[in-house]
């Protein structure tokens, strides 16, 4: 059984990793209004799970947490279009989980994106990627604290994007990441994820990291957490996602924490 690749740790400061997502916003009807204003919109919490596909563990594991938790599955991998058809028969968003190059050398596997790509070597990449999964609705970055620093790069990957009509999630493993602001320039739906719950695989930290997902939405109104299909934290999951109600907080679909598309202005 091949291991999951390993992933780069959260390298952001904290005072960068501690930012929330804006609450996403639309326009409403006078009628609406008013049910706001008498029901305000309880804070609501995304949570995805990447790096599947390697084993059957990790597939099964994730396939048994509520629908609402969004799974991102690694191209050209064994379980691959198994854990995208299981995903996707149970209405759950699936993404690509697009391996992008790190500044650390560690190896991507199939379909990595590199630096040095040209444009029609990136895309052609990305869309056999894409192909390799049908019906997936968004992609996010696997590693990629190198690429996704890369203006130029991150063009292509959301103009790819655009033709496919896919969203983008940067999974932020670099504080100089310009993957998401590309994404909005592009007009994408996208959002960045605010906590990562599992770089210390441990019931009492993956605890900590959840808590501080609970702050960050009542804070902003949302917030996004990526996590792992490790044992320990599918396991917490299960659990823990029963008890959101006494936390007076709403565990909802990655789709719904998305900011809304922008008007594109890009320079051709």
């Amino acid at each position: 059984m091949a291991p999951i690749l390993e992933v780069e740790p959260d390298s952001l400061p904290p005072s960068l990793d501690s930012l929330g997502l804006p609450e996403k916003e639309k326009p409403l009807l006078p009628a609406e209004m008013l049910e706001v204003d008498n029901h305000p919109r309880m804070p609501r919490i995304a949570i995805l799970i990447d790096d599947l596909g390697y084993n059957r563990h990790g597939m099964e594991s994730s396939l048994i947490l509520p629908k609402e938790v969004a799974l991102a599955i690694l191209p050209g991998t064994p379980f691959a279009s198994k854990t995208a058809l299981g995903a996707q028969e149970q209405g759950r968003v699936t993404l690509l989980h697009a391996p992008m190059e790190n500044q650390r050398e560690l190896k991507l596997g199939p379909g990595g994106l590199y630096a040095n790509m040209t444009k029609q070597e990136l895309q052609a990449t990305l869309n056999q990627d894409i192909d390799g999964l049908p019906g997936i609705q968004g992609v996010n970055n696997h590693m990629g604290s190198l690429l996704t620093t890369k203006q130029q790069a991150m063009d292509w990957v959301m103009e790819t994007l655009t033709g496919r009509s896919l969203f983008f999630i940067d999974s932020l493993t670099s504080p100089q990441s310009v993957a998401r602001q590309a994404a909005e320039n592009h007009g994408l739906r996208t959002a960045s994820r605010d906590v990562f719950l599992d770089n210390i695989r441990s019931e009492k930290a993956i605890d900590r990291q959840f808590a501080r997902l609970i702050k960050l939405a009542r804070r902003h109104g949302s917030a996004l957490a990526i996590g792992h299909p490790y044992p320990e934290t599918t396991a917490y999951l299960k659990k823990r996602l029963q008890q959101l109600k006494g936390d007076g907080v709403q565990l909802v679909p990655l789709l719904d924490v998305l900011l809304p598309p922008k008007t594109q202005h890009i320079n051709h």
